[in-house]
C-alpha cells in the first residue's frame, strides 16, 4: 500500500485514506500551519510526516472522531503517510 502517491487537486475538502501522499501534489502553501482530523466514526489512524531527505518530523495516532491537531508548518517537499482503516482530512 505505499507505492502509490495520489494526485489530489485542492488540500482543502479532501478525505485522505490509507497511502502515501506527496505534498506538493496537494497545493499546500509552505510553512502554512494546517490542521488535521480523523473523521472516521469507528477506526482510528496514524499518520507520519517525512521532510525531503525522508527523516520522519512528526507522527500522531487520530482515534476515531478524533479533535483537530496541529501539524508543523508544510513544504510541498514533504511526503505523508496515512495508515489505518480511518480517514482524514487536512484543513
Amino acid at each position: 500500500f505505499f507505492n502509490s502517491l495520489a494526485l489530489i487537486p485542492a488540500i482543502a475538502a479532501t478525505i485522505f485514506k490509507e497511502g502515501v501522499y506527496q505534498l506538493s501534489n496537494l497545493n499546500v502553501t509552505p510553512k502554512n500551519r494546517y490542521t488535521i482530523q480523523n473523521i472516521s466514526p469507528d477506526n482510528s489512524v496514524y499518520i507520519a510526516l517525512f521532510d525531503e531527505e525522508q527523516r520522519q518530523i512528526q507522527s500522531i495516532h487520530l482515534p476515531p472522531k478524533s479533535e483537530n491537531y496541529s501539524l508543523i508548518p508544510l513544504e510541498p517537499s514533504y511526503r505523508i503517510v496515512v495508515v489505518g482503516k480511518g480517514e482524514v482530512i487536512i484543513a
